[in-house]
């Protein structure tokens, strides 16, 4: 231990980063070690308050809201989970119950207990204090949930506004009215991102969020959604921008949110290298309130169409709308690293083998010398699905570090080896994700169980033909197989010797397969 104490401090911190979360082992051992490591460990916190850890939780604000705490100027990243004291998270009781006599669903709250009452006031007393502390913070992701106090946005929101740092903001709303946040109050952000199943949550926020872009001249980063609806759009979020200033956008998501290219938006956009776009919609007006007039909108068509006309090219692409001018944008240039397509809109069979041919045969091979992450969310068997035409393809991505994608169920034995054959071509697999896809006879169906009992069947007949996969130990397939939930790892089968002995896949689950 004499030799690792005495090595260089930038080198114990190195260490402690390849540890990950044992890192606190390594602080143990002296108190030279723990000098070195504190910050390391304070560098990203989480405030977690909920009623089996209020305790610790509590303790935890208490350490923060003491002037000197070491947290104050070492800590760079904050994940508030959860601020609500008289809830369990592992508690899956209904929160919804009938009242017969007044035949009316009604939310069933948590029984106060005196506890939770004195955690709240001390977290009343102590929160804002607490968070203010973090002169130095630069990152926080904030899960706004259901059960927090209703006092606790403001509070929160009150301390952030004091820090001078802060660049990154994350945003994950599960019920709360967002209009009371005040986004307009914060500045100089680099990266935000909103996520929140409710549409009129994102409508009430239009008009403060951008005032708060208008105010971050640096912003790189901008993710929202998904959302379903009329929401907005970028020109809406765009337009209290200074005629004077160009945001160096370089990641943009719109989940929900309409996208029009034309002089307004694109020069915000020439420094685009990834664009998520999901669910964009042309409507005009919605029930909610939400408007989106037709100068501030196009077709999905227009937009790749416009970009293929521009310098953007992009190197991350996700989309849930599949286009003859998107596939031709694809095509039009190489260096592509991440592509995520679900071909969600194409309607008839015929439209989607189509659509999966050009791809297959005249895009992806474009990008073969860099792309490292592959998603193809196929909704029913056909062309889509990682059959032999596009794995030719994928077996000459060298640098593929991430596959995912569906098989054509008619022949799951043949077509689950050839898949995984294929990943010993690839040096750099991490992991590979399979999902069921529907039968193209269930297009029309009405009725789920059909659905549901293919889908059941598809995992259980993937899982033994992971398996029943053998291997030897120099071939090196993916490491990490994913089917739904479980995780397959290889491991030498049982009797194989130690040198050059047969691996299979076995499963970290203990469920059981419901095949045959």
């Amino acid at each position: 231990m004499s030799a690792l104490d005495s090595l260089a401090p930038e080198l114990i911190q190195k260490i402690g980063t390849e540890l990950g979360n044992n890192v606190t082992e390594l602080r143990l051992v002296c108190k030279r070690m723990s000098s070195i490591l504190e910050s390391h460990i304070l560098r990203s916190i989480a405030i977690d308050i909920t009623k089996p850890r209020l305790d610790v939780g509590i303790s935890q604000l208490t350490t923060l809201a003491t002037q000197g705490n070491h947290a104050a100027t070492a800590t760079h990243e904050l994940h508030i989970r959860y601020l609500c004291p008289s809830k369990d998270p592992s508690d899956r009781s209904p929160t919804w119950v009938f009242e017969p006599d007044t035949e009316k669903w009604v939310e069933q709250l948590p029984t106060p207990h005196p506890e939770v009452k004195i955690a709240e006031e001390k977290m009343q007393a102590m929160l804002q204090v607490a968070i203010a502390s973090l002169s130095n913070l630069r990152s926080l992701k904030w899960n706004i949930g259901g059960y927090d106090s209703k006092w606790t946005p403001t509070a929160v929101m009150n301390a952030v506004k004091t820090l001078p740092l802060l660049e990154s903001l994350e945003l994950i709303v599960e019920s709360f009215n967002m209009a009371d946040l005040q986004l307009q109050s914060l500045r100089n952000l680099q990266s935000i991102k909103i996520s929140s199943p409710m549409n009129e949550s994102f409508v009430k926020i239009v008009e403060p969020l951008s005032l708060l872009i208008a105010k971050s001249p640096n912003l790189h980063t901008l993710h929202l959604g998904p959302t379903y609806g009329p929401t907005g759009s970028l020109h809406r979020l765009l337009r209290n921008c200074p005629p004077n200033i160009i945001l160096p956008l370089k990641h943009l998501g719109l989940q929900g949110f309409s996208l029009k290219l034309d002089s307004i938006t694109l020069p915000h956009l020439h420094r685009l290298t990834s664009l998520t776009l999901h669910n964009s919609t042309r409507s005009e007006s919605d029930p909610d309130g939400a408007y989106v007039s037709k100068a501030e909108s196009s077709h999905s068509d227009e937009i790749w169409a416009i970009l293929k006309t521009t310098d953007v090219r992009l190197d991350g692409i996700d989309v849930n709308h599949i286009s003859t001018t998107l596939l031709d944008y694809i095509s039009s240039y190489s260096g592509l690293k991440k592509l995520h397509l679900a071909p969600i809109n194409l309607q008839t069979q015929g439209q989607s083998d189509l659509a999966a041919n050009q791809f297959y045969n005249l895009c992806l091979g474009k990008h073969m010398s860099s792309l490292e992450e592959l998603i193809v969310m196929a909704e029913y068997e056909g062309g889509w699905c990682l059959g032999d035409q596009a794995l030719v393809v994928i077996s000459l991505c060298k640098k593929l570090k991430i596959l995912e994608g569906s098989l054509v169920s008619a022949a799951l034995d043949d077509a689950v080896k050839s898949l995984i054959d294929v990943t010993t071509q690839l040096p750099r697999m991490e992991k590979l994700t399979i999902y069921p896809a529907n039968l193209e006879d269930f297009r029309w169906s009405i009725c789920g169980y059909p659905v549901m009992g293919h889908f059941q069947y598809v995992r259980a007949q993937l899982s033994r033909c992971i398996r029943e996969y053998e291997v030897t130990e120099s071939s090196k397939p993916v490491p990490l197989i994913l089917v739904d939930s479980r995780k397959f790892v290889m491991a030498p089968s049982e009797g194989a010797g130690s040198a050059g002995g047969a691996y299979r896949y076995q499963c970290d689950s203990d469920e059981p397969d419901d095949s045959e």
